[in-house]
């Protein structure tokens, strides 16, 4: 489960209900949930952050990872984060002046080294997270000794996606020669000699994809290892309550529900009645419109399929029909 608790943006400031937040976490057990990320924006900002720390990291064998910038970590935070064994993730934009310029805050990136010397006090392990563009591409090695010698313990390296803050800055995604000058450097640091970090790219392999079209989310018992017949892997929580399946970005119409609503167990049993089916046939359009011909060997899941949440509905399709990327438009519901 995600739960951004907090808006992106410095004039987005939508919080999700608290009550409803900790009722949702307390419920992820008995949904079948192992894994919670606290993000937003910036959940540091989160006026219940504390209280949302102590619940999430007093569940057995729930695992929680905090994803923030780091500037607004403190020692109390930090403390609380080791007593509860959870895990955090740091933002990084590139080298210094990079970061400070793309943050648009002199000073940002110090801050954030600041919040890091907290975390490695109280020996909290945390995780580098970095997109690459090529506005940075050339500065890869770079973000990689510095994250080795801030003492994380992984390195995930996202690739631009035309989602977010992405959008104003799409011209920048990585061409498909540099996607793979990304991951063969990725390769060689996650396999150097004396392994100094693990490394890896946050993206779906194509050939797992179409190894495994359950990774996409297109599974119903029928040729799936799987075997089931239906399946969300991931529920995000956005700031402004909105509850979607798997994808962050994804169209509203294809909503669970919302948070300050019914309970979270209850509206994703009602979703299998009365949404999944809509959501299932987006994904089906989706996959076999753009996976089979995808030109990369790592594929932006996420973001193919919130592109295609989003297209006008102008026909019905045959999900299983051949056809290029652009060609397949997704039935209504």
């Amino acid at each position: 489960m995600c739960a951004l608790l907090y808006g992106r943006g410095p004039r987005r400031r939508e919080r999700l209900p608290k009550d409803w937040v900790l009722d949702a976490i307390r419920s992820a057990p008995d949904l079948g949930i192992a894994s919670v990320f606290l993000t937003g924006g910036e959940p540091m900002l989160y006026p219940h952050l504390t209280e949302v720390l102590r619940v999430a990291g007093g569940i057995d064998d729930l695992d929680v990872t905090l994803s923030t910038n780091a500037t607004l970590m403190n020692g109390h935070v930090a403390n609380l984060l080791s007593m509860y064994g959870i895990r955090v993730h740091v933002s990084i934009d590139g080298p210094e002046k990079f970061h400070d310029d793309f943050r648009g805050e002199v000073g940002a990136f110090q801050k954030t080294e600041q919040g890091l010397a907290e975390l490695r006090r109280a020996g909290v392990p945390f995780t580098i997270v970095t997109t690459v563009s090529q506005g940075n591409l050339a500065d890869f090695q770079d973000i990689a000794r510095w994250s080795i010698a801030a003492g994380a313990e992984r390195l995930l390296v996202q690739p631009l996606l035309s989602l977010g803050r992405g959008q104003d800055i799409e011209d920048q995604t990585l061409t498909s020669p540099e996607l793979l000058r990304l991951i063969m450097a990725v390769s060689d640091l996650a396999n150097a000699g004396d392994r100094p970090i693990k490394t890896s790219v946050i993206g779906g392999s194509k050939r797992f994809f179409l190894a495994h079209p359950c990774a996409a989310y297109v599974c119903n018992g029928g040729g799936c290892h799987r075997g089931v017949s239906q399946e969300i892997k991931k529920i995000v929580v956005r700031e402004s309550g909105v509850i979607l399946p798997e994808a962050t970005n994804l169209d509203e119409r294809y909503a669970i529900g919302w948070a300050g609503g019914a309970p979270l167990a209850e509206q994703i049993k009602a979703y299998f009645s009365t949404g999944y089916d809509a959501f299932d046939r987006l994904c089906r359009a989706a996959y076999h419109e753009c996976v089979p011909d995808w030109p990369d060997p790592i594929l932006p899941w996420d973001q193919i399929l919130s592109e295609r949440s989003r297209k006008p509905v102008s026909q019905s399709v045959d999900p299983t029909a051949e056809g290029g990327c652009s060609r397949v438009t997704v039935e209504s519901f």
